[in-house]
């Protein structure tokens, strides 16, 4: 059986990172962002509440290209040159993903995020073409 509103609220609630690796990919439009999370969730690469279980499958899996991803703590997107998914979060709340390149939030996935606009950057997720 399948569950489309349980998967269309999965995503809008917990789809941010999964939805920045893939703009990170070049792929700017809403409608094929939202269906590459679901084949994504299809696939197992992301769970049932949109956790990303391998961001370099996913990478692949929407690029054809193998990519290293690095977690690393920052405190500020200033020297952030290419694009890079950017958790913001405040002290009691969950944090949210967004895209910074060259310094600048390029990508949110939310019209309004209080993580970002109330919360500082706490870390991010390096993305490098494998060799």
């Amino acid at each position: 059986m399948i569950y489309p509103q349980t998967k269309a609220i999965a995503i809008g609630k917990w789809g941010c990172l999964a939805m920045c690796y893939i703009y990170c990919m070049g792929i700017e439009d809403e409608s094929e962002i939202l269906k590459l999370v679901s084949k994504a969730m299809e696939k197992n690469i992301i769970d049932g509440e949109c956790t990303v279980l391998n961001a370099s499958k996913l990478l692949e899996f929407v690029s054809g290209k193998k990519y290293n991803v690095e977690k690393k703590a920052i405190t500020s997107i200033k020297g952030i040159k290419s694009p890079t998914p950017v958790r913001y979060k405040t002290e009691d709340g969950p944090g949210h993903w967004v895209v910074v390149e060259n310094g600048k939030i390029v990508f949110n996935s939310l019209l309004n995020s209080v993580q970002v606009t109330k919360g500082k950057p706490i870390d991010s997720r390096v993305i490098t073409l494998r060799k």
